[in-house]
């Protein structure tokens, strides 16, 4: 049963709000002994976008990640005091978005300040709709649009490293070159392939490699929201991985029940290549190009028999 992730999220926005309560007063002290050092001070929601920040405004900035753990599930992520505090006291806050880490939306909300500025990235890609796939660290070609906002919100705060916060952005997305270079090759070799997953997080890459989900939306989504799948589609996605009628499964490997084991189990001896994927950067990769370029790998690896 998954139904833990949807409960959690109303005392995730109590814990959050009540994680702040008196932090409003020691704001502007805090921010005060966070810029003394000359560096700007950033705050990221999860340690991707910190590892990217890092990469952008190199000795300039001070970057702290709030989710760093591959073993915690973002979803269920509760705040604690001190992340309270260093997210309230950044200069910069960088947020997800698209109901992906709402708990730094909460936090912002019970303290504010007028020289803090808040970079989302969802509103930053100009990702809508009402149910939106929130795993945007996967769309690997719009990174390098996250890249300018990065480096334009940290020139407007330290206008003297404008320059060098350009480079940093620049070299990033030249650092990109590697994984597009994977994923096209995918597209071209394996173009229409049907693949399954056990929920939406390698949606971009999926799509971005041409490879289509052959097993029902409806299945993954019920795992992502945290309920049960209807009989129907668990009937419907066991058949497929069992009848070879998807080529692949991408699953979750930081969600880990009882249920997405038995869905990797039924791959595996099925004999359906296997690939996990994670939400949060495992602490083996030391950047976000080398986490992404190994999943990417894998996935080419995988079709490839």
């Amino acid at each position: 049963m998954l139904h833990h992730r949807l409960r959690s999220r109303a005392a995730i926005a109590a814990l959050s709000i009540a994680a702040v309560a008196g932090l409003a007063g020691c704001d502007s002290a805090a921010h005060v002994s966070a810029t003394a050092s000359g560096r700007v001070t950033v705050a990221a929601a999860e340690n991707f976008w910190g590892n990217i920040a890092e990469q952008i405004g190199g000795s300039r900035v001070s970057v702290h990640s709030i989710i760093t753990d591959p073993n915690t599930d973002p979803h269920l992520y509760q705040s604690d005091p001190a992340a309270a505090a260093t997210i309230t006291t950044a200069q910069l806050v960088i947020e997800n978005g698209a109901g992906y880490d709402d708990f730094m939306d909460k936090i912002l909300a019970s303290s504010s300040s007028s020289s803090r500025r808040v970079l989302s990235v969802q509103k930053v890609l100009g990702v809508t709709g009402s149910n939106p796939n929130p795993h945007l660290w996967y769309w690997t070609q719009r990174l390098p649009t996250v890249a300018t906002a990065i480096s334009r919100q940290l020139s407007s705060i330290d206008p003297a490293g404008a320059h060098a916060f350009a480079a940093g952005a620049a070299r990033f997305d030249a650092s990109l070159k590697p994984l597009l270079t994977v994923i096209s090759r995918i597209k071209s070799r394996y173009a229409g392939t049907s693949i399954a997953y056990t929920e939406r997080v390698p949606g971009y890459l999926v799509a971005a490699a041409g490879l289509r989900l052959g097993t029902p939306a409806s299945f993954s989504q019920a795992i992502e929201d945290g309920t049960d799948p209807s009989p129907q589609d668990t009937a419907t996605f066991d058949r497929d991985i069992t009848q070879h009628k998807v080529k692949g499964l991408l699953y979750n490997s930081q969600v880990v029940d009882s249920q997405t084991t038995a869905i990797k189990a039924l791959a595996v001896a099925a004999h359906v290549p296997v690939v996990g994927v994670s939400e949060t950067m495992p602490p083996q990769y030391t950047s976000f190009q080398a986490w992404q370029l190994a999943q990417d790998r894998a996935l080419l690896a995988a079709l490839g028999g």
